[in-house]
């Protein structure tokens, strides 16, 4: 019996903290949408401000926000890698078959097949580099026109 009148107490204690909680929330929604519809009807909004940025990203057709600069490239080493690796395996056969050196032959391979291996890198270097310069020239073309753009929406 005294455990049925704990748990009765303990609900009627949760129903009244969830009805005062309502009766205060209710009151305090009406009291806060009078005080903005008044807020409202006197305040005078002034006219929107011109979003700049979007007009200039819209005439362009270029955002610098959403447009990533353009990074130079590293052609790699993949090239002399492969190069002194081949040079090699053909300089230890060479070697082999002429002189019973191997390893000097293999030696000079290697040093030959890293020289031509730097040779087919800068000239995929060069190549990675004009395409950079390339990017690199629209971006700053389109830049200077997004700015442009925006300077004249600014100025109006």
């Amino acid at each position: 019996m005294r455990k049925s009148l704990i748990i009765a107490t303990g609900i009627g204690a949760a129903l009244a903290v969830t009805a005062v909680g309502a009766a205060v929330t209710g009151a305090f929604d009406e009291e806060t949408a009078e005080v903005a519809a008044l807020e409202s009807d006197s305040a005078v909004t002034p006219s929107e401000p011109r979003n700049c940025r979007s007009f200039a990203a819209a005439e362009t057709g270029f955002d610098p926000a959403t447009t990533p600069v353009p990074v130079r490239d590293d052609a790699g080493n993949k090239q002399v890698l492969k190069g002194t690796a081949v040079g090699a395996a053909v300089g230890a056969v060479a070697g082999e078959v002429i002189g019973d050196k191997a390893g000097y032959g293999a030696a000079a391979g290697a040093a030959a097949g890293a020289a031509g291996g730097q040779a087919v890198k800068a000239d995929k270097q060069q190549k990675v580099d004009e395409r950079y310069e390339q990017d690199y020239a629209f971006y700053q073309q389109q830049k200077a026109a997004y700015d442009a753009a925006l300077a004249e929406c600014l100025a109006d």
